[in-house]
């Protein structure tokens, strides 16, 4: 048996669409062992209700992928996967990048499989269609995933400061990401790309340097939010108070409906409070969570929390 834990994800972080990520510390911890024969998926915590226990899970499709891919023998026996989920699911919190990296992870570790991150990165790839969650749920941290014109996959680290919290606003309604993908314009104008480029860079910057007070200037967007968060109620008047606090940035995470705040830890109570106040002014339903970096990535655990 091995168990695995796999952190949720938050991805563009504003500007940095499709290329930076962040990973967080919620989880899915995952349970992996052979059985007789068979196989038994049993899913507890977060979404558990929604979540396939049959052979269309999506954590049982990256194992059988993985094990293909690495040219090993299907399992010759059964298997079970039991779960514990803590990332909200369609929430733009990366539950699919965390599921299939674990499949991934888990599946190698347990057949003693040698295989690289970049192997790993490969094979979720293929599953994801997207490098800015898998690359942070793997390695953990602030990640920059890019491609060149020989290898579709590839990342750099980014230095995060000590004290960077995340005030993630988690409203009660799912967004699919496919369909938040449709109504993105397919051509830009040459100034918002110039205006993107500038932004990402100064985040790079600003989080490099703890420089907090041009925060809220950097995590600013043209390619993508504008056109998602008019199915956000809310989102502007929140985007608007935070950023006049001048003590944080505003984005959203991945294509919503979850709205992440970078701050200082001093600021975390503050950034929650607006968050509270103006999604119950429009009557949604909505958590927050004051999280912190995962800097590990997916790693095997003693047991499951």
């Amino acid at each position: 048996m091995v168990k695995i834990r796999v952190p949720a994800t938050t991805a563009n972080l504003g500007p940095g669409f499709d290329c930076l990520g962040l990973a967080l510390n919620l989880y899915l911890y995952l349970e992996i062992e052979e059985i007789e024969k068979g196989l038994d998926i049993q899913c507890r915590g977060e979404g558990a209700e929604e979540f396939d226990e049959g052979e269309n899970n999506l954590i049982w499709k990256a194992a059988k992928r993985a094990l293909k891919k690495t040219g090993q023998e299907y399992f010759k026996k059964g298997i079970r996967i039991k779960t514990l989920n803590q990332i909200p699911i369609s929430r733009g919190l990366g539950s699919s990048a965390a599921a299939i990296i674990g499949g991934i992870v888990g599946v190698t570790e347990l057949y003693k499989i040698n295989i690289s991150y970049k192997e790993v990165l490969e094979i979720a790839f293929s599953l994801e269609g997207h490098m800015d969650n898998i690359v942070p749920a793997l390695i953990g941290g602030l990640t920059l995933a890019y491609s060149t014109e020989k290898e579709k996959v590839k990342w750099d680290k980014v230095k995060i400061p000590n004290n960077l919290c995340i005030v993630a606003g988690i409203p009660d309604f799912y967004l699919s990401t496919e369909e938040m993908r449709k109504v993105l314009p397919q051509k830009i104008p040459f100034s918002k790309a110039v205006f993107n480029l500038s932004r990402t860079a100064l985040l790079i910057n600003v989080l490099q340097n703890s420089d907090w007070r041009l925060l809220a200037d950097a995590m600013e967007d043209k390619l993508h939010q504008p056109f998602r968060m008019p199915f956000i109620p809310g989102i502007d008047e929140i985007f608007s108070k935070i950023k006049e606090t001048g003590i944080a940035g505003i984005a959203l995470s991945g294509s919503g409906p979850t709205i992440i705040s970078l701050a200082e830890e001093d600021s975390a109570e503050t950034i929650k409070q607006i968050m509270k106040e103006t999604f119950l002014k429009v009557h949604i339903d909505c958590r927050i969570f004051i999280l912190k970096p995962d800097l590990e990535g997916a790693r095997c655990v003693s047991l499951i929390q």
